[in-house]
């Protein structure tokens, strides 16, 4: 669905939220068993589903209430479709995207193993 020199921005959900990131900044996307692996910023991001491409979001600042409650600053919010989401700044991914074991609920999603995670809990 991606294509990295297109311009837009991928539109994903996870962990209930709405999330954008830039198309240029999208280096891989790969169906991952019940959900998607995107790439970008050289990490490897967890996807429940993908929204699509969007080629245009009018992206707001994140107002300074909403800051305080995240740890990892936002590039902006915006609203599309009537959906709010959250627009990340590939240079710092928030933890709930990152596809880590334990949080990573995609089977094999850890450093891309056949495998990883199944010793876990």
């Amino acid at each position: 669905m991606s294509v990295p020199h297109a311009p837009g921005f991928l539109l994903m959900r996870r962990a209930g939220g709405v999330w954008g990131i830039a198309n240029g900044a999208v280096e891989g996307l790969a169906r991952d068993g019940a959900g998607y692996r995107v790439t970008a910023g050289g990490q490897a991001l967890a996807a429940d589903e993908i929204l699509g491409v969007v080629a245009d979001l009018r992206i707001y600042p994140v107002a300074p209430a909403l800051r305080r409650f995240w740890s990892e600053e936002p590039a902006g919010v915006a609203v599309h479709a009537g959906v709010p989401l959250v627009v990340v700044d590939p240079r710092r991914l928030p933890a709930v995207l990152l596809c880590e074991i334990p949080r990573c609920e995609i089977p094999r999603c850890a450093a891309g193993e056949a495998g990883a995670g199944e010793d876990e809990p």
